[in-house]
């Protein structure tokens, strides 16, 4: 009797490219908050490094499947940057309609969306100063210094001789960040958060005394 040959599933996976060391801690602390929730399925984040261009996610989506025993199905691709990029004329803002298009016709993408950092992660920080200022055992009454969220931050931690580096500084930040209220962050960027909300499946959220949260 000639035995029938296993069908291989493909491996959905949703995706998660983000700019630097401190984004990646606070969409994994998005993460973590989502699946205390309910969201059963860990994302994948990959951190670029600098802005996640359609290049580098490209780059990232291969190597993915390279390393893969299965086939991969990417339910979902999502591009996490600073706005301040563009406002700034740092850089060009990508075609991101063709961006998509490309994605979805050679890497088996479904869906794509963007996380706008406004202006930038540290703007979302800033959003429980309180928190940040106790985790940096700061008074409560200061005020940061600086134009911009990147710049404010970066006052606070020089204030403790701590050198913030957003891009590469993983193991200097990481347990600051961590103190962070992230259902504070989260409540004051729902807006910013739709898209990515919408794709991960996360639905019901009320304010942050809300008895009871949904997550499919």
């Amino acid at each position: 009797m000639t035995k029938k040959k296993a069908i291989t599933r493909p491996d959905h996976i949703k995706v998660i490219f983000v700019e630097g060391d401190a984004d990646e801690i606070i969409i994994d602390k998005l993460i973590s908050y989502y699946r205390s929730n309910g969201l059963k399925k860990q994302p994948k984040i990959i951190n670029t490094h600098g802005f996640p261009d359609e290049k580098k996610m490209r780059q990232g989506l291969t190597k993915l499947n390279m390393c893969s025993k299965t086939p991969v199905e990417f339910d979902a691709v999502v591009c996490e940057y600073d706005t301040d990029i563009f406002e700034k004329g740092i850089q060009q803002e990508p075609d991101w309609k063709k961006v998509e298009k490309n994605l979805k016709q050679n890497h088996n993408v479904t869906s794509f969306c963007r996380i706008q950092a406004k202006t930038s992660i540290e703007d979302w920080m800033l959003d429980d100063l309180e928190g940040l200022l106790k985790a940096l055992d700061l008074p409560l009454d200061t005020q940061p210094k600086g134009q911009y969220g990147q710049d404010k931050v970066k006052a606070l931690f020089r204030r403790k001789n701590i050198v913030y580096d957003r891009h590469k500084g993983r193991e200097k930040i990481k347990p600051y960040l961590d103190k962070l209220d992230i259902a504070k962050i989260r409540e004051a960027r729902k807006k910013e958060l739709k898209g990515f909300e919408k794709i991960l499946g996360v639905k019901g959220f009320g304010n942050n005394n809300s008895k009871k949260n949904s997550v499919l």
